[in-house]
Formats: C-alpha cells, sequence, structure tokens
C-alpha cells in the first residue's frame, strides 16, 4: 500500500510514540508510507523527521520547509479556539494549501490520519478529496463527548465549570466536522486505540447512518520490549509508591497530596510541571518530586516501586499503565474507561471510583503491604503474561493497522 500518513511525530505524548513506531512498523511490512506533518503542528526536533527516514518513511519533502517557516501553534489560546471550530471554515486549510502543492504526485492508496482532532481531519478530507482516495480517522482520545464537558468541574471547581462549559460547545463543531466528513463520502473508516474513545463520543451510532467502518484495535499501543525489560522485577520491591506523567490537574496532580497523607510510605514523582502555581501539590512531606527525568531512570525507580499511583481523570490508552506492568510493578487507579476497558480483568491493576481518593489510598497501602508471593503470584497469572505479550511488540499494532487499512484500498 502506498500510505499517506497525517502526524504530529514531535509532541513528546503517548500519541506520537505511536505513530512513530507504527509507521516505521509499517515500512517493514512493505507499506511505502509518506508523512505529511501540518504547518501547525510542526516543530524543530528534525532529528525525529531524520530517524524516520533512516528506518525508510518517506517524509513529504514540504514538511522540512514549514519547520524553517513555522513554529507549532499547539498550547496557545488561538489554536485550543482554531482547532475546534474547523467546520466553520471547512474549506480553509491555511498555509497547508500551498505546502500540498503537487500532493497527487505522490498518488496514495488511503490517507491515515494519526489523531482525532478536527482540524486535522479538515486537512485529510481536503487532501482524500483532492487525490479521490479514502480517509481513515485515528482516535487516541474522543474528538468530542456526548455528556457535558469533560468532567473537569469535578476537580477544577468553578475554573473546570467554565472549561465545560466551553467544551461543550465546541464539541458540537467538532462533531459537525465528524458528519460532513462522514456524509461526503471521504471518511470511509474511523480507528481507535481502545473501547474509550468510542463509549465517550457515541462514534458507533453517527457512523451507522453514513455506512463509516468502527474498528477498535485489539492492540492499541506497545511498549518497547528491549528498552523495558531490562528493568523488570518483580522480586526484592522496595516500600514506596510511584507517579509518572504529565503533571496537570487531569491525570490527578490535585489529588497527589491528599493521597500522599494518607500512604504509609511515600510516593516519588517523575513529570514535567506545566504551571508555576501547581508547585504547590507536591510538596508534601511524603511526596519526593525528582523533575522530568530521563526515561531510563525513570523505569529502574518504577521497577523497584510496589505501586504505581494513578488518579488519572483523561486518558485514551495509558502507555503509563502499560509500561508499569510491564515493569513489575502494580497499579492502582480510577476506574475511567480508557483504563477499565484496556486493563480492567488484570490482577495487578486494582480499580476504584474515580474521585475516590481515601479508597485510591487505601488499595494501595494494602499493595505496599502485600505478601512477596502474592504479588509475584498476580503478576505471573497466564493472563497477565499473554496481555504483555501482545503489547510487547509495535509489529503487533502495526499488523492490526494494516488490516484494517487494507479493507479500504481498492474498493
Amino acid at each position: 500500500m502506498n500510505i499517506l500518513a497525517i502526524g504530529n511525530v514531535f509532541n513528546p505524548s503517548g500519541v506520537s510514540t505511536h505513530i512513530i513506531n507504527v509507521l516505521k512498523s509499517l515500512v517493514k511490512l512493505g507499506d511505502n508510507v509518506i508523512l505529511y506533518v501540518p504547518y501547525f503542528l510542526v516543530d524543530n526536533k528534525v532529528e525525529i523527521l531524520e530517524d524516520l527516514e533512516r528506518a525508510g518513511v518517506n517524509i513529504y519533502p514540504t514538511v522540512y520547509d514549514a519547520i524553517e517557516k513555522y513554529s507549532s501553534k499547539i498550547r496557545t489560546f488561538s489554536y485550543f479556539i482554531e482547532s475546534h471550530t474547523v467546520s466553520l471554515r471547512w474549506n480553509n486549510i491555511g498555509e497547508d494549501k500551498e505546502l500540498l502543492k503537487g500532493i497527487e504526485e505522490v498518488k496514495p492508496d488511503i490517507i491515515y490520519d494519526m489523531h482525532e482532532d478536527s482540524i486535522t481531519l479538515r486537512l485529510s478530507y481536503y487532501i482524500g478529496k483532492k487525490v479521490n482516495k479514502p480517509v481513515i480517522k485515528l482516535l487516541h482520545d474522543e474528538p468530542f463527548r456526548y455528556s457535558f464537558g469533560r468532567g473537569y468541574r469535578k476537580f477544577l471547581g468553578l475554573k473546570g465549570l467554565a472549561y465545560d462549559m466551553i467544551m461543550s460547545i465546541f464539541y458540537k463543531f467538532d462533531k459537525k466536522a465528524y458528519e460532513i466528513a462522514m456524509k461526503d463520502g471521504i471518511l470511509k473508516g474511523i480507528a481507535a486505540v481502545s473501547e474509550s474513545s468510542i463509549y465517550y463520543s457515541k462514534l458507533d451510532e453517527i457512523a451507522k447512518n453514513y455506512g463509516t467502518r468502527i474498528r477498535v484495535y485489539k492492540i492499541g499501543n506497545a511498549f518497547d520490549k528491549e528498552k523495558v525489560y531490562k528493568f523488570r522485577k518483580l522480586k526484592n520491591k522496595e516500600s514506596y509508591a510511584v507517579f509518572f506523567a504529565r503533571l496537570v490537574p487531569q491525570k490527578g496532580l490535585t489529588e497527589l497530596p491528599k493521597i500522599a497523607e494518607r500512604l504509609s510510605a511515600k510516593i516519588i514523582v517523575f513529570g514535567k510541571l506545566f504551571s508555576e502555581s501547581d508547585k504547590k501539590y507536591l510538596k508534601s512531606k511524603n511526596i519526593d518530586y525528582r523533575g522530568f527525568r530521563p526515561i531510563e531512570e525513570v523505569y529502574e525507580t518504577v521497577s523497584k516501586a510496589k505501586v504505581l499511583i494513578y488518579p488519572s481523570h483523561q486518558d485514551g490508552y495509558s502507555l503509563v499503565v502499560l509500561d508499569t506492568l510491564a515493569l513489575g510493578t502494580s497499579i492502582v487507579a480510577y476506574n475511567i474507561p480508557a483504563i477499565k476497558f484496556v486493563y480492567g480483568d488484570l490482577k495487578p491493576v486494582k480499580l476504584v471510583n474515580e474521585y475516590d481518593y481515601i479508597s485510591l489510598s487505601r488499595e494501595a497501602n494494602r499493595v505496599l503491604q502485600m505478601d512477596e508471593n502474592e504479588y509475584i503470584k498476580e503478576h505471573e497469572e497466564e493472563k497477565v503474561k499473554e496481555f504483555l505479550d501482545l503489547h510487547s511488540d509495535w509489529m503487533n499494532v502495526a499488523k492490526e493497522t494494516r488490516e484494517f487499512l487494507k479493507e479500504f484500498v481498492n474498493k
């Protein structure tokens, strides 16, 4: 297949990790892969593009031109507004129109838009229509919700309520963008790394009206077996907890001190703070904040810990939980759909009701006091071994991806 992929490979996140590894694996499977990064997502980290090229992924030439001319708009207020209101300016793809001149020469069989955002959907729709080829969309998170906001009011108070009100309006525009793309017969398929994004958006019900296929990948993500397993440790665990993620309220940062004061051991915390005002959540005497550290240091510390504290409210598919499980460490988390749908049947992953930080603390203490034999037995259950084996190779993710994409080629 000749695959034109739309994706941001520059953002230090699980999404970029997925995109990079799947594209490299698709090349190994024999596909010709061309990556286009929209002008509003470019960054000057050309070494990432060079690494992809060494792996056989072709970078659309004007991406390098865009890097010299533009800077990423992510996390700017203007981008926040623009990215959720594209249905109001559906035919205006901005600077990408000039950068994509000659896209017909690529002769793609399919356009694989590897983000759930409606702003990249507008772009992939434009390309799909121009080259008369199907567009397939990949969801990491939900593109919109059928419920009120994202539940931020429950942990951010009035500020969160204001955000939820705004998002409820924006979600109507995002939903409209998907409906336009499906109604026009351009968006032919929607894949998801987990059931969570479909659950929140009810996209499966909407897609039925337009004949758009939905596929939830069985293996939505993977971990780096070579890098992770050299740190894996089940015996002689040390009596401390660990937390690593983006240090933002939606990942449970505001609950962290409340959990820490109820724990029988300290919590070692890794991650980048995005707001100076959030430092106050790391002041507890039971919290040892290490900052943003090399992944090898994080893995070594996590592998020695007895439990990961993970009070996240927002996830599409948690690579933090996946890496931690592969490192041989148990997890206590809220039972949000992204965690429940993927990890709910695995004994080392303990789930409590969302927002119930008291129960989360209690369950974490139980794990901290768990007998070593019982602890090891949970991790060595056949179901856990099978899960880790399936998720230990990005090639498994790529094969499932390829299988879905092929359904739309030469149809």
